[in-house]
Formats: structure tokens, sequence, C-alpha cells
């Protein structure tokens, strides 16, 4: 199979290949064609029928079968082309094919249909599936055991995560109460495209966010929910009107800097394309103060041009009869003893409820959770519901110190330190997650590495399931990100951070638990898991790999709050070249932090900075073997312009030939019918601008004069199908000017709250 060849289509049956050519054919052509039930075909495997005569699909797929074998079995066709007498002829097969083959193949048919445009081996079955990936995608039995399965996996994580949304979202409507919000939040989205929710934890920004989403899925837009940017950008599909949910997108629990400086380019850059884009809408939530915080490290999300003010949504003000009313509908709708919901509405506790300082949807929602509450008995449920209120963090301190064994608590802290799946953000891997708890039991001493059984890990896993965790695919979630926020403060406890810390199994693991740190916990907490951290990392008990810049950047800080100098000695001698893969377009900050900056002083530093000088170097060498990507340079270029790293002019013009000649390898003719031309074309714009802002010099004036005529006539294309677009389309309902509105501006009274809650004793 050639190298480019991603299937040899081996494990299809004939059968299997015959429905996969004719949907190919069928998606190139843009033609429908019937197929045929299994037994002699007469020639046809597939035919689209025409005046002039039909088009045909003939397959020839056998098992281990040679290229003599394929020419007996095109010779025995030529009989029945000659009788079909069709006007176009397809020979599709899964050996490889060269042109020579190909014009011997057309000899044994002998018919003017037959040509070697529709004559397709091996590798253009390849070029076509590469090229119509849906069709990829609908024969799953094609790359399931094909080495592009994670890739593909990948991808449809989205579709798996947003079937699950429209799930969540049904059981949500019951409950939800329309209000003000609702209305504003759709003007904002239907005027901008993008709609960002901010609030503190709890207060129904992913409720409102799903609603939206909900509105504008029942008028027939497709729903994505997306757990990264990236699955953002795979999703998009310029021919559809696509909703874009990514719930807490600036973290669970606190602003990660690392990652918003991998991530905000990306996510102001997809807000650009769908302000422009009628057919699109996106939804992000996120935590005040974290959106406050990362509007001031980041110039992306803070940008203009994305007018990010415009489209935050403020939740924090809550009417006292929206109040009353979502507490209305979570208890109409739950399934909490009609005894209990009785003794909640005796007396003045509806009003201490609606009424209280620290009323949150988040606590009426765990408060009416019928399974929740069940160990509490009906007597005992308003003061149960109170005392929530008054003590928030006791939803799960309770839970967690009562109801739950030390092994389950164990887990739970070794969850909530665990890496996320870095493409999808969907989980914590089981087979990670139980090599971490089976050290880390040990390590605490709750049983003796003796007594290890391997169905511990499963019991402890039921024991929290459903009520602190959610299991799906193989990968472990919270049911609810209060759990994160509680844990992350049981985790920054000295013993059970610096524990976990000496038995994490993985290098990610420990980054992880290094971010994770709450940011209120003590020096001396920090000081201890450092310690621990660089003990697990220099005596071999940790695998996996990192991005040499991050486990650098990672083991720079350990060793700066240890203080720990000696570690970089030891490290010179012993080395992490296990725990590391090279990125050289981002290393020019790691060499100016070590040459000038926080890690000047270290033993070793300065020499080790040479040697990635001398790696940046040689990346654009004039001596390299390959030609590099407009990407690659693009990424180097903005990293050496942010670094205070100086290379030499001989670099510098090594650069500028690397970066004309990917320039001059971008061709308009060569973006595929299936990706978004505008998207592609703007990237590589954006490349050009990066680079140049290193040579100072205009590198690519012909290819962006060019670029830039098409990108203009393509949006003047969109803007003309959008109007069109526009004038058959419909509104959303929560957009509809005829629609009623609540009177949430008069005022609420006791009387007026009494009399909504005495139908609950009615029904």
């Amino acid at each position: 199979m050639s190298v480019s060849d991603r299937y040899d289509f081996a494990n299809l049956s004939p059968i299997e290949f015959e429905g996969l050519c004719a949907d190919l054919v069928a998606s190139e052509t843009g033609l429908r064609f019937e197929t045929f039930a299994e037994g002699p075909d007469g020639g046809v495997d597939g035919r689209h029928g025409r005046a002039d005569g039909d088009i045909i699909i003939q397959t020839k797929h056998y098992k281990n079968s040679s290229w003599s074998d394929l020419q007996k079995a095109v010779k025995a066709e030529r009989k029945n082309v000659a009788l079909l007498g069709p006007s176009e002829y397809y020979l599709l097969t899964s050996q490889a094919l060269t042109p020579k083959k190909k014009e011997k193949l057309i000899s044994l048919l002998d018919h003017p249909s037959v040509d070697a445009s529709r004559v397709w081996g091996r590798t253009e079955l390849n070029g076509y599936l590469a090229k119509h990936s849906a069709v990829e995608r609908r024969h799953i039995k094609l790359w399931l055991s094909s080495a592009a399965v994670l890739d593909r996996l990948l991808k449809s994580d989205i579709a798996v995560f947003s079937e699950a949304t429209v799930e969540e979202i049904e059981r949500i409507l019951n409950v939800f109460v329309v209000n003000p919000s609702l209305n504003r939040s759709a003007e904002i989205l239907k005027s901008t495209h993008c709609l960002i929710i901010s609030g503190p934890p709890g207060v129904g920004k992913t409720t409102l966010a799903q609603v939206l989403a909900a509105d504008y899925s029942e008028e027939g837009w497709e729903l994505v929910s997306v757990a990264s940017i990236d699955n953002a950008f795979r999703a998009f599909r310029r021919d559809a009107r696509q909703v874009f949910v990514f719930d807490d997108f600036l973290g669970k629990i606190r602003l990660d800097a690392a990652s918003l400086a991998r991530d905000d380019g990306h996510i102001a850059r997809f807000m650009s394309v769908v302000l422009k884009d009628k057919t699109k809408r996106f939804i992000l939530t996120t935590r005040a103060y974290i959106l406050n915080a990362a509007r001031e490290l980041s110039e992306a999300l803070d940008d203009k041009k994305v007018e990010l003010s415009e489209m935050v949504l403020d939740l924090a003000t809550y009417t006292r009869e929206l109040k009353a009313r979502i507490l209305y509908n979570h208890l109409y709708h739950s399934e909490i003893d009609r005894v209990s919901i009785d003794a909640l509405l005796e007396g003045d506790v509806v009003r201490q409820i609606v009424d209280h300082r620290n009323y949150m949807p988040r606590i009426i929602q765990w408060m009416t959770d019928e399974i929740m509450q069940r160990h509490v008995a009906p007597s005992d449920y308003p003061k149960a519901f109170l005392d929530t209120l008054a003590n928030p963090e006791k939803i799960w301190e309770k839970a967690f110190k009562q109801h739950i064994s030390g092994k389950a608590q164990i887990l739970l802290h070794c969850m909530f330190l665990s890496e996320q799946e870095r493409y999808s953000n969907s989980g914590i891997k089981l087979d990670t997650l139980r090599g971490f708890f089976n050290r880390a039991i040990i390590e605490f001493g709750t049983i003796k590495r003796a007594e290890l059984r391997g169905s511990i890990f499963e019991e402890t896993l039921r024991e929290v399931k459903s009520s602190f965790v959610v299991i799906e695919n193989d990968k472990a979630n919270f049911i609810n990100p209060s759990v994160q926020d509680y844990l992350s403060r049981e985790s920054s406890d000295v013993t059970v951070a610096a524990t976990l810390a000496g038995c994490v199994p993985t290098v990610s693991g420990a980054l992880s638990i290094w971010k994770k740190l709450d940011f209120k916990v003590t020096d001396s907490v920090r000081h201890q898991v450092a310690v621990s951290l660089l003990e697990a990392l220099s005596d071999s008990s940790v695998s996996g790999k990192l991005a040499l810049h991050e486990l650098a950047g990672f083991v720079g800080e350990l060793v700066l709050k240890t203080g720990d100098a000696d570690f970089c000695r030891r490290l010179r001698k012993q080395g992490l070249d296990n725990l590391f893969w090279t990125v050289t377009a981002k290393l020019p900050m790691l060499v100016g932090e070590l040459e000038t900056g926080v890690y000047s002083h270290l033993p070793h530093a300065k020499a080790y900075a040479r040697y990635l000088r001398l790696e940046v170097y040689r990346y654009v060498s004039s001596e390299r073997e390959y030609a590099m990507e407009i990407e690659e340079l693009s990424e180097l270029a903005t990293n050496l312009v942010a670094s205070p790293v100086e290379m030499s002019e001989e670099f510098y013009r090594n650069f500028k030939e690397a970066a004309e000649e990917a320039g001059d390898a971008l061709e308009l003719n060569s973006i595929g019918k299936d990706e978004d031309a505008e998207q592609v074309i703007g990237e590589w714009l954006d490349h050009f601008d990066k680079i140049e802002s290193l040579t100072s010099t205009s590198a690519f004036y012909w290819k962006r004069k060019d670029f830039e005529e098409r990108l203009a006539s393509i949006q003047q294309m969109e803007e003309f199908r959008q109007q069109m677009e526009e004038r058959r389309g419909s509104t959303p309902r929560s957009q509809s000017s005829g629609q009623s509105r609540p009177a949430y501006d008069r005022g609420f009274s006791n009387e007026d709250l009494r009399s909504m809650f005495s139908s609950l004793k009615k029904r």
C-alpha cells in the first residue's frame, strides 16, 4: 500500500466495497445511483438512468487478488459493457493502478464510455474519500480498524456530546423559567451572532445557553456542543445553519494562563468568522471573575474588533418573582416525596428561600433532586433546605465526608487532580485514573500493597457513580462543576496534595496537579507539593510526555518554588529525555527565559539555551531536507517576535527563503470542495502577517494580492447568498416580537408569593 493511501480496503467485503464506491461516485458527481442485491449483477453494481445512456458503476474487489485476476475479471465485463451501452462507465478497484495498468483495463473493456478519469484504483479512492469526508464517516467499518481511528473518534466526540446535550436540554426545559435574560440574550445573539454568558457559579449560565440552543434547534438549526475550539472549527460547515455551544470556555475552576495563551487567539478568530456569517451562532459561558481575568491577560479576547463587551450577559441579578418561579418549577417537577414538599410549603419557609442572600439556581436544583435528598426525613426537609442555603459548601461536604468511604474520597481527589483529555476535554480516562488511584490508596495507607485487588477500583467507582461522577465511553467526569469547586479546597490540604503529587502516574498528570492547586493555598503547601513533584519526575516513576517548552516551564517553576538548584545539576547527568518531545517553533520563549529571564540564574541555564538556540537555527537551515509548512513558520515568527531572542543574519535569510518557498506552495486551486475557502484564505493571510512581522519585508506581495482578491469575491458572494437565505428563513421563537413577556418589573409581594405556591398544595 502506498504511504499516502490511508486505506487498503482489505477489511471490506465486496458488497461493502460496492456500497462505498456507489456512495463515493454519487458524492463526486452529485447524482443518485441505485444499487443491487448480492448476486450476478449483469455488469452493473450501480446505475443512474439517463436518456442518452445510463451511467454505470462496476467494482472489482476480491481478497488477495492479483493483477492477473483483475485483468481476467475486467475482460469478462467486456460483453456486458457492449450490451448495456452506457454513456459513462466507472470502473473502481481496490488494487493500486499505475497509468499503464489503467490503459490496459480500458483496452480490455474497449468501449467509448470508459476513460482514465473514471477508472479509480486504491490511490484515487483514498483521494476521493479525503475529499468527501462525510462518505468516510458513514462507512464505519472502513475506518474502524484503520490507523485513522483515533482521529475519527476525536471528531465524532462532537456528535456524541451534542446528542447528550440535546437530551439534557429536554430535561431542563421542564424547569426553565422564561425571563428577560432570555429575550435580551436572544437579541444579542441575533445581532452579533455571538453571546458570552457570564456570572457567578450556579447562577444558571449553562441552562440559559441550552435553552437558547434548543430554541434554534427547534427551528432546524444544527446544535453543536463543543468542548474545545478545535472541535468547533472541525464541525464548522459553511452550507449549514449551526449553533455552537461552548460551556465554561475559560476553565472549570480558575484561569489557566498557559492554556489561555494557547487558545485565546483561536477563540477570537472563530468569533470573527461567526460574526460575518448569518447562518452561524456561537454561545459561550464562563464565570465572571475568570472572564475579567482573561480580558486583563489576553489581547485577543480584549480585541475591540471582536466587541467582546457587547456580547457579555450578566446574570447576577434575579428579581424576586423570577426566583420564586424557579423554585416553583423545580418543586412542581420534582420526584421528592409529597410529604416533604408539603412540609416545605408550611409557614414562612418558601419566603425565606426566595429571599435568602445565597439563593442560587444550582442550590435549588440540588435540594429538589430526589436522589440527593432521599436520606432526608420529610419533617427535616425544610431545615435541610435552609441550612444548605446558609452554608452552600455543605452541599458536597456532608456527602463527601459522611456518605462515602475513604477509598472513594481518595478516588475523587485523584480524579480532580488528573489531566483532562487535551482535545475533547470530555473527561478522565478510566485506565489513567485506575493507575493513579491504585498508587494513592497504598500511599495513603488505606490498604497494603499486598492487599491490592483488581476489583477495588471498579467497586470504588460504583460507590461514587451517579452521585459525584458520571461514566461515559470509558471516561469519568464530575456530575456538576460545584463538585470541582468543593474539591479544589479539599485537595489543597498539604497532606492530600503532597501525597497525591508523589504518586501521580503521568507527567501530564503532574502538571495538572500543579496547575489545579487553589490560588489561595499557602506557600508552604506549594513548596511541599513542588518537592513531591520533583521527586516523582526524577525517580522515573512517571510516564508519558509533554512538549519540551511545557515540561521545561513546569520544571523551572518547581525548581524556583523549592529553591533546589541542585536538581538542575542532577538533571544534566540524568536527563528527562523520556518525558518530552520537541516543538521547535515554541522554543524561542524558553531560550529567552534561560538566557535573560526567570531561569537565567539556574545552573547550566546558559548552556542549555545555546543548545536550544542551535535547534531553532537548524529548523530553518538551508541544509534541511524538507520544505517547511506556512503554519510552522508563522508559529515560529510569532514566538520570536514575542521573545527577547535575537538570531543571526544568516538565520533571518534562511527564514525568509523558507517562508517564500512555503508561500509559493499555497495555491487557490488546492482548496478542496469540502473546505471553507474563506476560512482557509483568511488563515493564509494571517500567517503572512505573522511572518512579515518578523521579516519586516513584504515576502508575499503577489500571493497576498491574489488571495485578498479571491477573499473579497467570496465574501461578496456569501453576502448575496445570506441575503437570499434570510428572505426564506424564519426567526427563532425567542426572538419573535409578538411573544408576550411576564411583567417582571412590577412588585412581587408576600401575598403574591403565597398565592403562587398555594397551587402546589392542590396538585
